[in-house]
């Protein structure tokens, strides 16, 4: 699995139209992960002032994760691969 960020704008959009378009993430990945495709929609954060919203997802492919947006009825600008990194932490 791989790790994807899409890329939203979003002017003008609501609080309610955010959390109806999260949930819609969440049942178009379950519902490809249920047919076989390898995608699963983490969560998403959304930056008012910019007017833009990133989601994360796990999936074997970007094509995956471009399916569970378009099943959701969720334009995107783009969608990205990601690493996360996560500091070490030393034993004391």
């Amino acid at each position: 699995m791989n790790d994807y960020l899409v890329e939203q704008y979003l002017p003008g959009v609501t609080a309610r139209e955010l959390e109806e378009a999260s949930a819609r993430l969440a049942d178009a990945a379950t519902e490809l992960a249920a047919d076989g495709v390898d995608v699963r929609y983490i969560s998403s954060t959304f930056i008012p002032e910019e007017e833009s919203c990133f989601c994360r997802f796990e999936a074997g492919h970007a094509n995956d994760v471009r399916r569970a947006c378009e099943r959701a009825g969720i334009a995107l600008a783009r969608i990205v691969q990601t690493r996360d990194l996560i500091p070490r932490t030393e034993d004391r």
